[in-house]
């Protein structure tokens, strides 16, 4: 099949169109910035021991970043896409609990907490944790708002490459990131639970809901990508 058949570059564009080449431009760069940097540093914290440090170096970086991701929920809300607001809503949340309900409050997960809850200093179950979630949630975004970018600044026509990439990478990356989110909410319960305030029951509310929320989600995906690969096989 010829992937680029009749392409249609794009020649002009709305102002809709504009701003969300100029969205999606600009989470392109900024989770690159993120990812590239995390796959540089990784190899020389870990031969030091010193993963957690990779906190220090991105987190404020990636917790920007991330928040730009609220503006996704806004756009299905105003049917400047076609994406559910639920589902982006769903997707949204589970990263922002990440990033502002447990790694902003509890920053020693990822620096001095190993993966059973016990703090001692150098051990590395939460930077671990850390580094897959950079790493998963780093490749999917650049995938897709790479993706995105394509489609709204070049052509509609997506080279085969990005589409599947765009459709297949998630069977490896969602586990990844999903179960790297586990560990680290798991993790800030010990530290939570310090609080006194009950917030360790809400980070045990929403561990539990983890499982069906993941389920529903990881499901919508590959709904997704049966409908793009069938509509595939009927181009052909």
């Amino acid at each position: 099949m010829e992937n680029q058949v009749k392409a249609k570059p794009k020649q002009s564009s709305s102002s809709k169109s504009t701003y969300l080449l100029a969205y999606n431009g600009i989470s392109f760069i900024l989770w690159s910035i993120v990812t590239l940097r995390a796959i540089v540093l990784m190899p020389a914290l870990a031969s030091h021991d010193k993963l957690y440090g990779l906190h220090e170096a991105l987190f404020t970086f990636l917790r920007a970043t991330q928040t730009l991701a609220l503006l996704e929920v806004a756009h299905a809300a105003l049917g400047l896409v076609r994406a559910s607001p639920v589902t982006t809503a769903m997707q949204v949340a589970s990263r922002l609990m990440l990033v502002w309900g447990v790694l902003t409050p509890f920053p020693e997960i990822v620096m001095t907490t190993n993966a059973f809850g016990r703090h001692q200093a150098g051990t590395t179950g939460g930077p671990v944790a850390l580094a897959g979630c950079h790493l998963a949630w780093g490749i999917t975004e650049m995938i897709r708002y790479g993706f995105f970018v394509w489609k709204e600044g070049i052509s509609d026509a997506i080279p085969s490459w990005l589409m599947w990439l765009r459709y297949n990478m998630f069977f490896v990356l969602y586990p990844i990131g999903i179960s790297s989110e586990c560990v680290l909410m798991y993790l800030a319960l010990e530290p939570a639970q310090d609080m006194k305030n009950g917030y360790d029951w809400l980070l045990k509310a929403v561990l539990a809901i983890y499982v069906p929320g993941s389920y529903i989600l990881y499901t919508h995906m590959m709904a997704q990508r049966r409908k793009i690969m069938k509509g595939k096989s009927k181009a052909s």
